[in-house]
Parts: structure tokens; C-alpha cells; sequence
């Protein structure tokens, strides 16, 4: 089981009120998963919020080839993920598998809406904290597409 003082280290978590962080632990269970272990598929319904306690998870979307290619890696000790559990359809955009053993906090999803809805104070913290990580990743994408547009000197029109 994770601690608050873990909790509100993490990346979607920091600054919240120690009984808000406390309401978002009653909704939460730690799970380890092997290496090679798919957490959940792209199109599923997004039941689950996840935070990383250790190991490394890709993140992988198919494409309409059907081909897997990386976009994100989770690495970093409190870094969330299934982000889509918070946001309507709720459905996973991409495919999280575990590429080693992983140990993963697990948080029910309708739970979680509910206690940001009932909480708009923690619902807006949380909502401000998501919007900077998916601001985030999208600079990470635009400068991984930059550098292969540059070692390919393809040229933007």
C-alpha cells in the first residue's frame, strides 16, 4: 500500500489536501504486473487511473496499418497514465504494456469523477495538474518529430 506522502508527490497529485488525498487512496490498490504484461488495450473502456511505483511501461498506439510504434515511456516513480479514465469517451487511446516487472497504483474511475465533481476545488486541481502533462508529452512528440524530420531532411511546408 502506498503512503499520502507518496501520494502527493506524484505527478497528477501534488498539492492536493491531505483528506483528498486521502479519499483518492480509499478509491486505490497497488498491483504488480510482469514484464511482457498488457495493462490495457487501446479502445477498451478506460475503468482505471494508473500511477507508475516502479518499473517502465510503454505506451503504444496502432496505427491504421495495424502497426504498433511507441510514443511514450513510462519510467519515472509517480508518473500517471490512462489518463483517458478521466476524460469523455473513456477509452484508452493507446495500448500500456509492462516492458519490465511493474508495480502499478490502480484507481477506480467512477470513484474518481465523482469525488472531483462532489470536490470541484480537488476536480479543478486535478484537471490543471492533467492539462500540463498532456502539454508536456505534446512537446515531447513535436520534438521527436522535429528530429526525425531533421535526420531524414525532410522539409515542413
Amino acid at each position: 500500500m502506498v503512503s499520502i506522502e507518496w501520494l502527493k508527490e506524484t505527478e497528477l497529485f501534488k498539492g492536493l489536501k491531505e483528506d483528498q488525498l486521502k479519499t483518492l487512496l480509499l478509491l486505490s490498490a497497488a498491483q504488480s504486473f510482469p514484464e511482457g504484461k498488457t495493462i490495457f488495450n487501446q479502445g477498451g473502456e478506460a475503468a482505471h487511473l494508473y500511477i507508475l511505483i516502479q518499473g517502465s511501461v510503454d505506451l503504444t498506439v496502432k496505427a491504421q496499418e495495424q502497426i504498433d510504434f511507441m510514443t511514450s515511456k513510462i519510467e519515472k516513480e509517480g508518473a500517471v497514465f490512462g489518463t483517458a479514465a478521466l476524460m469523455e469517451s473513456y477509452r484508452y487511446n493507446v495500448t500500456a504494456t509492462c516492458l519490465k516487472p511493474s508495480k502499478v497504483l490502480i484507481i477506480e474511475a467512477d470513484p474518481l469523477r465523482r469525488a472531483m465533481e462532489k470536490d470541484p476545488e480537488m476536480g479543478m486541481e486535478v484537471m490543471r495538474k492533467l492539462a500540463t502533462i498532456y502539454f508536456n508529452r505534446l512537446n515531447e512528440l513535436r520534438s521527436g518529430v522535429s528530429n526525425l524530420l531533421k535526420i531524414f531532411k525532410i522539409k515542413m511546408p
